[in-house]
């Protein structure tokens, strides 16, 4: 699990994340995402300190796309114009056959853009 501050994001432009993979901690393998043999459902959000803004990306809706062995999450500039400048929690939640794992619990700091 990744615990602490993510990259700082703009509330004016799109925020695409970098590709993340899963790695097996037995053999050091990549785990392959997109293979049949998983059922994968991963989650993103973004909300404030009282939980009264939220903003939440999946594979459902899109926002969150297995690309590969990895996966990447991308909100737009309209999604996030909602939150003003300031730190905010953000966490990703990817499930495995049924198995739940916190892969970030974090913040992320949103700066006043353009």
């Amino acid at each position: 699990m990744f615990t602490g501050q993510l990259a700082d994001i703009s509330n004016r432009a799109t925020w695409l994340s970098d590709t993340v993979e899963l790695v097996d901690d037995e053999d050091g393998s990549t785990i392959d995402l997109a293979s049949t043999d998983y059922t994968v459902a991963i989650s993103v959000y973004i909300k404030d300190q009282d939980g009264c803004r939220r903003l939440t990306g999946s594979l459902d809706d899109g926002r969150v796309v297995i690309d590969g062995p990895g996966f990447h999450w991308q909100f737009e500039d309209t999604d996030l114009r909602q939150f003003c400048a300031g730190t905010y929690k953000c966490g990703v939640k990817v499930t495995i056959n049924g198995f739940i794992t916190d892969l970030i619990i974090g913040t992320v700091a949103i700066v006043e853009g353009n």
